[in-house]
């Protein structure tokens, strides 16, 4: 909350209050949030707007979105409570467009845990609608949480742009959620494999959690792709089973008799917390044989419950402050020269979300790789 006045208690008939906050983004560009109170001898009466360096609504007295112009777009809206409404303001800085990577040598990929768990996820999909617009431009990407049945949709969406679908991580048998991890690709998919780990622990075992393989052939020359959702949770059972399953990981890209000198790249939801356990992170890429990466973009965290409610659910994540998400490069094959681990923050006004904003309770991971 960023402002509360009392619409009864002292207000007086024929009186106007009028209330401005200020917000400054650290660019110096200002913003307003209006309000004017205007008393009468029964009750108040509201009116809202909102000004920013290149817009301005006027008065307004709806329940309408309405949306102002700016280097970051401002939108507000009144909402029902009961009594009196609520003002809803929100800032959303302009969507991020990639550009698809021409050069043969690079591969633009992302990861993102989409959050699309049944019963436990909000809005899953109003939000599964919305993704496909801000994940366009990239050579692949390891989707993660992909568990509900709205996914065909959402799947299918992404095929305008990525028309190379892995299939979803499963296996064999009765399970409440398959593995809900994909890998999607501009360039064609050659190969395909799985492993679904063998051992669990707490709610994990309700999902076939593991790794999908992808084979990727851009401008005639391979990117073996891995995508994981590793052991959730930091007891001390999930942190050690999180260290075996990144070597079986390793594991299964020897049983696929990769050529040496091919590119490999192990992403996902790694469920490390680099943040918190640096023995953990340190084992994380000891067990998988890879390069650290470099690190861009929001560096804070890919989980932040500071700035995304979602991720401070309950059944969410609490109020842990976690970077969980990882996209890096075995040492054991071909060798990068380049890997940037970019996180962004995709946010929308959209009305089907509103007053929400965030498309799922983590944030998603940019991966620039060069060889």
């Amino acid at each position: 909350m960023v402002l509360s006045f009392n619409r009864y208690e002292g207000v007086k008939a024929g009186k106007s209050y009028l209330f401005e906050t200020r917000v400054t983004t650290p660019g110096g560009d200002t913003y307003r949030l209006n309000q004017k109170m205007e008393g009468t001898w029964w009750n108040s009466t509201l009116q809202h707007g909102g000004e920013t360096p290149a817009d301005n609504s006027g008065w307004q007295s709806d329940r309408a979105i309405h949306r102002l112009s700016g280097p970051q777009e401002l939108a507000f809206a009144a909402k029902f409570t009961g009594r009196y409404d609520d003002l809803h303001y929100m800032l959303t800085p302009p969507r991020q467009v990639e550009q698809p990577e021409a050069d043969e040598a690079r591969l633009k990929v992302a990861s993102y845990n989409v959050w699309a768990l049944p019963v436990i996820a909000a809005s899953i999909g109003e939000r599964l609608a919305l993704l496909p617009e801000y994940l366009k431009g990239y050579d692949a990407l390891l989707l993660q949480e992909v568990f509900d049945g709205r996914r065909e949709g959402f799947l299918q969406a992404l095929a305008k742009e990525y028309p190379y679908q892995t299939r979803v991580l499963d296996k064999p048998g009765v399970n409440i959620h398959d593995g809900g991890v994909v890998i999607v690709s501009r360039y064609p998919i050659v190969r395909e494999a799985q492993l679904v780990y063998p051992q669990c622990t707490g709610t994990d075992c309700f999902a076939d959690k593991g790794v999908m393989y992808a084979e990727v052939i851009k401008g005639g020359k391979a990117w073996h792709l891995f995508a994981t959702h590793t052991a959730s949770f930091d007891t001390d059972e999930a942190r050690r089973l999180r260290q075996i399953q990144f070597g079986q990981i390793r594991t299964l890209a020897a049983s696929l008799k990769i050529p040496a000198s091919d590119t490999v790249i192990y992403g996902g939801d790694f469920n490390v917390n680099k943040r918190k356990f640096a023995d953990d992170y340190a084992g994380m890429l000891a067990n998988l044989n890879a390069d650290e990466p470099g690190y861009g973009g929001y560096t804070e965290a890919t989980f932040d419950p500071r700035i995304n409610p979602y991720a401070g659910g309950p059944l969410s994540g609490g109020a842990n402050v976690e970077y969980l998400d990882y996209l890096v490069a075995s040492r054991e094959y071909g060798a990068v020269c380049h890997n940037l681990n970019s996180v962004w923050i995709p946010r929308s006004s959209d009305g089907s979300l509103w007053p929400a904003s965030n498309l799922s309770d983590h944030f998603p991971v940019k991966g620039e790789i060069s060889r």
